[in-house]
Protein backbone atom coordinates (compact mmCIF):
# COMPACT_ATOMS: atom_id res chain seq x y z
CA UNK A 1 0.00 0.00 0.00
CA UNK A 2 1.16 3.51 -0.94
CA UNK A 3 2.08 5.63 2.27
CA UNK A 4 0.76 9.61 2.19
CA UNK A 5 1.84 11.86 4.46
CA UNK A 6 -0.40 14.32 6.59
CA UNK A 7 0.78 17.47 7.41
CA UNK A 8 -2.54 19.32 8.92
CA UNK A 9 -1.89 16.61 11.62
CA UNK A 10 1.71 16.96 12.57
CA UNK A 11 1.31 18.66 15.59
CA UNK A 12 -1.00 16.75 17.17
CA UNK A 13 1.00 13.87 15.87
CA UNK A 14 4.68 15.09 17.16
CA UNK A 15 3.08 15.50 21.22
CA UNK A 16 2.46 11.50 20.04
CA UNK A 17 6.37 11.22 20.33
CA UNK A 18 5.58 10.07 16.09
CA UNK A 19 8.23 11.40 14.41
CA UNK A 20 6.82 11.86 11.06
CA UNK A 21 2.95 12.48 9.74
CA UNK A 22 2.36 9.01 7.81
CA UNK A 23 -1.59 9.04 7.47
CA UNK A 24 -2.66 5.73 9.27
CA UNK A 25 0.44 4.12 9.92
CA UNK A 26 0.95 5.15 13.73
CA UNK A 27 2.43 2.06 14.29
CA UNK A 28 5.44 2.00 11.39
CA UNK A 29 6.32 5.40 11.97
CA UNK A 30 9.68 6.21 13.66
CA UNK A 31 9.52 7.98 17.19
CA UNK A 32 10.96 11.03 18.18
CA UNK A 33 11.60 12.87 21.67
CA UNK A 34 9.44 15.73 22.25
CA UNK A 35 8.07 15.39 25.33
CA UNK A 36 10.83 13.06 27.25
CA UNK A 37 14.14 15.05 25.74
CA UNK A 38 17.18 13.57 26.74
CA UNK A 39 20.54 15.16 28.55
CA UNK A 40 22.11 14.93 24.49
CA UNK A 41 19.39 17.01 23.28
CA UNK A 42 19.78 19.78 25.88
CA UNK A 43 21.96 22.95 24.87
CA UNK A 44 23.90 24.50 27.62
CA UNK A 45 25.59 26.84 25.03
CA UNK A 46 22.72 28.25 23.40
CA UNK A 47 23.49 31.72 25.23
CA UNK A 48 26.52 31.93 22.84
CA UNK A 49 24.43 31.97 19.44
CA UNK A 50 24.49 35.45 17.85
CA UNK A 51 21.05 37.03 17.78
CA UNK A 52 22.27 39.36 15.34
CA UNK A 53 24.16 39.34 12.19
CA UNK A 54 25.64 36.31 11.07
CA UNK A 55 28.89 35.76 9.30
CA UNK A 56 27.96 33.49 5.85
CA UNK A 57 25.88 33.28 3.03
CA UNK A 58 27.89 31.50 0.71
CA UNK A 59 29.43 28.67 -1.09
CA UNK A 60 32.83 29.88 0.33
CA UNK A 61 31.46 29.63 3.89
CA UNK A 62 30.64 26.03 3.71
CA UNK A 63 30.96 24.05 7.11
CA UNK A 64 32.47 26.96 8.78
CA UNK A 65 32.03 27.59 12.32
CA UNK A 66 30.75 30.36 14.19
CA UNK A 67 32.91 30.45 18.02
CA UNK A 68 32.57 32.17 20.63
CA UNK A 69 35.39 32.58 23.58
CA UNK A 70 34.35 30.45 27.10
CA UNK A 71 36.84 30.53 29.88
CA UNK A 72 39.38 31.77 27.26
CA UNK A 73 39.30 28.48 24.56
CA UNK A 74 38.11 29.30 21.16
CA UNK A 75 34.95 26.99 21.12
CA UNK A 76 32.35 25.96 17.60
CA UNK A 77 29.18 26.66 18.69
CA UNK A 78 27.10 26.92 15.04
CA UNK A 79 28.29 25.39 11.40
CA UNK A 80 27.19 26.81 8.30
CA UNK A 81 25.84 24.30 5.89
CA UNK A 82 25.42 25.68 2.38
CA UNK A 83 22.68 24.02 -0.37
CA UNK A 84 22.93 20.72 0.96
CA UNK A 85 21.39 18.10 -1.24
CA UNK A 86 18.37 16.52 0.37
CA UNK A 87 17.82 12.79 0.25
CA UNK A 88 14.53 11.63 -0.44
CA UNK A 89 11.77 9.65 1.05
CA UNK A 90 11.38 6.14 -0.40
CA UNK A 91 7.31 6.49 -0.17
CA UNK A 92 5.44 6.67 -3.70
CA UNK A 93 2.02 7.65 -3.81
CA UNK A 94 -0.93 5.62 -5.52
CA UNK A 95 -2.02 8.24 -8.06
CA UNK A 96 1.21 7.45 -9.99
CA UNK A 97 3.00 10.53 -9.44
CA UNK A 98 6.85 10.36 -8.38
CA UNK A 99 6.47 13.43 -6.63
CA UNK A 100 8.17 13.08 -3.14
CA UNK A 101 6.48 15.00 0.21
CA UNK A 102 9.36 14.27 2.39
CA UNK A 103 13.29 14.85 2.03
CA UNK A 104 16.00 14.52 4.41
CA UNK A 105 19.08 16.44 5.59
CA UNK A 106 21.71 13.25 5.73
CA UNK A 107 25.17 13.65 6.13
CA UNK A 108 27.45 12.08 3.78
CA UNK A 109 25.21 11.60 1.22
CA UNK A 110 22.63 13.47 -1.45
CA UNK A 111 20.60 13.27 -4.37
CA UNK A 112 21.18 10.21 -6.57
CA UNK A 113 18.91 10.17 -9.57
CA UNK A 114 18.26 6.29 -9.00
CA UNK A 115 18.40 6.02 -5.65
CA UNK A 116 15.49 4.09 -3.71
CA UNK A 117 15.09 7.08 -0.64
CA UNK A 118 15.21 7.00 2.86
CA UNK A 119 13.47 4.73 4.90
CA UNK A 120 10.56 6.98 6.78
CA UNK A 121 10.44 4.35 9.66
CA UNK A 122 14.11 3.87 10.44
CA UNK A 123 16.09 6.67 12.04
CA UNK A 124 19.35 7.36 10.01
CA UNK A 125 22.17 7.52 12.26
CA UNK A 126 24.07 10.39 10.05
CA UNK A 127 20.97 12.22 9.66
CA UNK A 128 21.79 15.98 10.29
CA UNK A 129 20.27 17.20 13.24
CA UNK A 130 19.54 20.21 15.53
CA UNK A 131 18.86 23.37 13.24
CA UNK A 132 18.73 26.57 14.49
CA UNK A 133 15.73 28.03 14.19
CA UNK A 134 14.84 32.25 14.26
CA UNK A 135 13.74 32.08 17.70
CA UNK A 136 17.59 32.86 18.57
CA UNK A 137 17.72 35.90 16.29
CA UNK A 138 16.76 39.66 17.41
CA UNK A 139 13.46 40.47 16.26
CA UNK A 140 14.52 42.59 13.40
CA UNK A 141 16.11 39.87 11.47
CA UNK A 142 12.95 37.33 12.32
CA UNK A 143 12.44 37.48 8.89
CA UNK A 144 16.05 36.78 7.32
CA UNK A 145 17.39 33.50 6.18
CA UNK A 146 20.92 31.65 6.34
CA UNK A 147 21.31 32.40 2.58
CA UNK A 148 20.19 36.42 2.83
CA UNK A 149 23.51 38.48 2.59
CA UNK A 150 24.45 40.52 6.02
CA UNK A 151 23.35 41.83 7.41
CA UNK A 152 20.08 40.81 7.34
CA UNK A 153 20.88 37.62 7.67
CA UNK A 154 19.26 35.21 10.54
CA UNK A 155 19.42 31.22 10.97
CA UNK A 156 16.19 30.35 9.46
CA UNK A 157 16.40 27.30 6.29
CA UNK A 158 16.80 28.67 2.96
CA UNK A 159 15.32 25.55 0.56
CA UNK A 160 15.54 25.48 -3.40
CA UNK A 161 14.18 23.13 -5.88
CA UNK A 162 16.51 23.10 -8.80
CA UNK A 163 17.93 26.12 -7.47
CA UNK A 164 14.71 27.99 -7.26
CA UNK A 165 13.82 29.26 -3.92
CA UNK A 166 10.60 28.16 -2.46
CA UNK A 167 8.32 29.99 0.28
CA UNK A 168 8.77 29.29 3.68
CA UNK A 169 4.81 28.50 3.34
CA UNK A 170 5.35 25.55 1.00
CA UNK A 171 6.71 22.93 3.61
CA UNK A 172 7.53 22.91 7.15
CA UNK A 173 11.18 22.02 8.59
CA UNK A 174 11.23 19.82 11.92
CA UNK A 175 15.09 21.86 13.32
CA UNK A 176 15.09 18.88 15.62
CA UNK A 177 15.72 16.16 13.28
CA UNK A 178 16.41 17.81 10.09
CA UNK A 179 13.19 16.62 8.03
CA UNK A 180 11.73 18.66 5.45
CA UNK A 181 8.13 17.77 4.23
CA UNK A 182 6.22 19.81 1.66
CA UNK A 183 2.48 20.32 2.52
CA UNK A 184 1.18 19.15 -0.05
CA UNK A 185 1.71 17.30 -3.84
CA UNK A 186 0.87 20.70 -5.68
CA UNK A 187 4.04 21.94 -4.70
CA UNK A 188 5.97 18.80 -3.77
CA UNK A 189 9.35 17.98 -5.61
CA UNK A 190 9.64 15.26 -8.39
CA UNK A 191 11.94 12.53 -7.34
CA UNK A 192 14.46 13.74 -10.27
CA UNK A 193 14.42 16.84 -8.66
CA UNK A 194 17.47 18.37 -6.62
CA UNK A 195 16.24 19.82 -2.93
CA UNK A 196 19.04 21.61 -1.12
CA UNK A 197 19.12 23.53 2.06
CA UNK A 198 20.95 26.47 3.42
CA UNK A 199 21.40 26.68 7.02
CA UNK A 200 23.37 26.41 10.17
CA UNK A 201 23.40 23.58 13.06
CA UNK A 202 23.76 24.00 16.68
CA UNK A 203 27.47 21.86 17.65
CA UNK A 204 28.51 23.20 21.04
CA UNK A 205 28.26 21.10 24.25
CA UNK A 206 24.74 19.44 25.66
CA UNK A 207 23.99 18.82 28.54
CA UNK A 208 25.91 15.12 28.48
CA UNK A 209 28.66 16.40 27.31
CA UNK A 210 28.64 19.04 30.18
CA UNK A 211 27.75 16.51 32.86
CA UNK A 212 30.66 13.74 31.51
CA UNK A 213 33.16 16.53 31.50
CA UNK A 214 32.94 17.39 35.77
CA UNK A 215 30.15 19.86 35.03
CA UNK A 216 32.05 22.32 33.50
CA UNK A 217 34.13 23.82 30.42
CA UNK A 218 37.38 25.11 29.75
CA UNK A 219 41.20 24.25 29.67
CA UNK A 220 43.25 23.94 33.32
CA UNK A 221 45.91 27.16 33.68
CA UNK A 222 48.88 26.49 34.96
CA UNK A 223 50.97 23.65 35.47
CA UNK A 224 50.37 20.30 37.13
CA UNK A 225 50.07 20.28 41.11
CA UNK A 226 49.04 24.17 40.90
CA UNK A 227 46.25 25.15 42.36
CA UNK A 228 43.38 26.79 39.84
CA UNK A 229 42.39 30.39 40.14
CA UNK A 230 40.53 32.87 38.08
CA UNK A 231 42.58 35.41 36.72
CA UNK A 232 40.49 38.08 34.33
CA UNK A 233 37.73 35.10 34.07
CA UNK A 234 40.14 32.72 33.39
CA UNK A 235 41.63 29.34 34.57
CA UNK A 236 44.91 30.05 36.04
CA UNK A 237 47.96 28.62 38.11
CA UNK A 238 51.05 29.69 39.92
CA UNK A 239 53.95 27.87 41.10
CA UNK A 240 53.31 29.88 44.47
CA UNK A 241 50.51 28.25 45.57
CA UNK A 242 50.88 24.05 45.04
CA UNK A 243 49.29 20.92 45.97
CA UNK A 244 50.75 17.30 45.85
CA UNK A 245 47.64 14.81 45.59
CA UNK A 246 50.09 11.82 46.69
CA UNK A 247 51.79 13.86 49.93
CA UNK A 248 48.74 15.72 50.78
CA UNK A 249 51.96 18.57 50.59
CA UNK A 250 50.42 22.32 50.06
CA UNK A 251 53.13 24.88 49.12
CA UNK A 252 53.05 28.31 49.69
CA UNK A 253 55.56 30.83 48.69
CA UNK A 254 54.84 34.41 49.30
CA UNK A 255 52.52 36.59 52.01
CA UNK A 256 49.54 34.46 53.77
CA UNK A 257 46.70 36.64 55.16
CA UNK A 258 43.85 35.05 57.37
CA UNK A 259 41.01 37.66 58.71
CA UNK A 260 37.82 36.75 60.62
CA UNK A 261 35.76 37.64 63.16
CA UNK A 262 34.66 34.53 64.94
CA UNK A 263 36.72 32.75 67.57
CA UNK A 264 39.62 30.80 66.40
CA UNK A 265 40.69 32.22 63.20
CA UNK A 266 43.47 29.65 62.51
CA UNK A 267 43.91 26.27 63.84
CA UNK A 268 46.50 23.36 63.85
CA UNK A 269 45.08 20.17 65.06
CA UNK A 270 46.23 16.16 65.15
CA UNK A 271 43.39 14.50 65.40
CA UNK A 272 40.95 15.56 68.24
CA UNK A 273 43.75 17.65 69.62
CA UNK A 274 44.27 21.26 69.34
CA UNK A 275 47.85 21.81 69.04
CA UNK A 276 47.86 25.71 68.44
CA UNK A 277 45.14 28.16 67.41
CA UNK A 278 44.75 31.79 67.34
CA UNK A 279 41.60 33.44 68.98
CA UNK A 280 40.32 36.48 67.63
CA UNK A 281 41.30 38.72 70.40
CA UNK A 282 45.06 38.51 69.04
CA UNK A 283 46.33 35.53 71.54
CA UNK A 284 48.33 32.70 70.18
CA UNK A 285 47.18 29.49 72.66
CA UNK A 286 49.36 26.34 73.03
CA UNK A 287 47.48 23.38 73.07
CA UNK A 288 47.08 21.08 76.44
CA UNK A 289 49.75 18.55 75.79
CA UNK A 290 48.82 14.89 77.52
CA UNK A 291 52.62 13.98 77.81
CA UNK A 292 55.59 15.56 78.24
CA UNK A 293 57.26 16.06 75.01
CA UNK A 294 60.98 15.81 74.75
CA UNK A 295 63.22 18.99 74.84
CA UNK A 296 63.99 20.45 70.41
CA UNK A 297 66.31 22.67 70.05
CA UNK A 298 64.36 26.38 69.57
CA UNK A 299 60.99 24.13 70.81
CA UNK A 300 58.47 26.38 73.40
CA UNK A 301 55.83 24.31 75.57
CA UNK A 302 54.43 24.77 78.79
CA UNK A 303 53.13 22.24 81.48
CA UNK A 304 51.09 25.27 83.80
CA UNK A 305 48.36 27.18 83.18
CA UNK A 306 50.54 30.26 84.55
CA UNK A 307 53.35 29.92 81.63
CA UNK A 308 53.07 32.99 79.53
CA UNK A 309 55.52 35.13 77.68
CA UNK A 310 54.75 38.68 77.57
CA UNK A 311 54.21 41.90 80.22
CA UNK A 312 51.99 42.41 82.63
Amino acid sequence: MALTFSSSSKSNRLLQSLRYTMASQDNSEAFTNVLDLNAEEIYTQQQYIPSGSLPYSSSADHLSFVTATIDGVSTNIAQFYYEISMSRSENTFQDGTTKKLVWYAISGSGFTPNDTGINSTVIESNQLTNWISNKYASASLALGDAETPSPGNAYNIRVKVNESFRNAGQYQFDYKTGVLQFKDLSNAPLSADVVTLTGYRYVGQTLDEFISSGGGGGTPGGATTQIQFNDGDAFAGSERLTFNKTTGLTQLSGSFEITGSTDNIFLIRSGSIDLLKMSSSGALVFGDLQHTPPAVAGGMFYSASNFYVGTE
